[in-house]
């Protein structure tokens, strides 16, 4: 063998291993709720979706299946993981422009995870592949909660584990600062509204459980308004911060009473320090109404005796003499 053969050779030996290797391209960091749908990008390098032939979405936890598999110009069912059947297609069956996009129904918190795009190209008999961090979070409770002024309120948010990096604890009319802000592992007072300095406090700073709820404390009517619960949950095998949105966890409406009037009010609206009621309100009554009735009677009485003449009175013995 000459020396142009072989080094022909070394040449397309060393062009298919590097043409085997996938193109990796830089991860996209997608976040929503459970049940809603969601689109996983990925597109090709090229316009002729001819060359595309084969498609395959995968995540590393479910082993030697696949999210969805495209191969000779079908896809591929028997090699889908059961969980993905009739909730997964591509956003263009054609895959124009080398669009391979992924559309996923109906997303579950299971549904969480680093999906991986691979296409096999054949005119440069090549693969590319890019990678999405898919994050899915259950729906924010929403609460409805009244205290009195100068009470402590507990805003109650939990997490869905203690792998968490930052809590911020928000309220819209305070623009762009914070009812409280933990990161890094410490709170953060520059980030926090004047109002909420010294009032507020996690209910377990260690988190555990996940639960990052607020302690509010000596609440005024200035108070009440919609509290918004996020957090930041740690990624594995990430060190760098990602450039994402923190899961919305909990929303909180707060309606905080005025103080009640000197004296406060009973139970039954009457104040304080009036008359008790009861049964000695009662006999009270009854005795105001007995007195009434014998004043009316008298009055009724003295005139009676008014209009009454008066009886003439009896004759004396000397005059009955002089009748005889």
């Amino acid at each position: 063998m000459n020396v142009k053969c072989v080094l022909a050779f070394i040449f397309l030996l060393v062009l298919s291993t590097a043409g085997g290797k996938a193109a990796l391209r830089d991860q996209k960091n997608i976040t929503v709720e459970s049940g809603q749908s969601v689109m996983l990008p990925c597109r090709a390098p090229n316009n002729n979706s001819s060359s595309i032939i084969v498609v395959e979405w995968s995540r590393a936890d479910l082993g030697d299946e696949y999210v969805l598999s495209y191969r000779d110009e079908q896809f591929d069912p028997d090699n889908q993981h059961p969980s993905f059947k009739n909730r997964v297609d591509l956003q263009d069956r054609q895959m124009n422009d080398g669009d391979v996009s992924l559309i996923l129904n109906n997303v579950t918190t299971a549904n969480s995870g680093t999906y991986e795009c691979r296409v096999f190209m054949g005119e440069t008999r090549s693969w590319i592949s890019s990678s999405i961090y898919l994050s899915v979070s259950d729906p924010p409770d929403q609460k409805n909660i009244t205290a009195a002024s100068g009470q402590n309120v507990n805003l109650t948010c939990r997490a869905p584990n203690n792998n968490i990096r930052d809590v911020e604890w928000s309220r819209a009319d305070l623009e762009t600062k914070h009812v409280l802000m933990y990161r890094d592992e410490q709170f953060v007072p520059e980030e926090q509204h004047p109002s909420f300095k010294n009032r507020v406090d996690l209910q377990d700073r260690q988190m555990k459980d996940g639960d990052v709820s607020l302690i509010l404390n000596n609440v005024t009517t200035a108070d009440s308004g919609t509290y918004e619960c996020r957090v930041f949950m740690k990624e594995p095998n990430r060190r760098k911060r990602a450039n994402v949105d923190p899961d919305l966890i909990s929303i909180i409406y707060l309606t905080v009473l005025p103080p009640a009037p000197p004296g406060g009010t009973t139970e039954d609206g009457e104040k304080k320090d009036g008359v008790a009621r009861g049964h000695y309100g009662e006999l009270v009554d009854f005795g105001l109404l007995l007195v009434v009735i014998l004043v009316v009677f008298l009055v009724v009485i003295s005139k009676k005796h008014k209009k009454d003449p008066a009886l003439p009175p009896p004759p004396d013995e000397e005059a009955k003499k002089e009748v005889v």
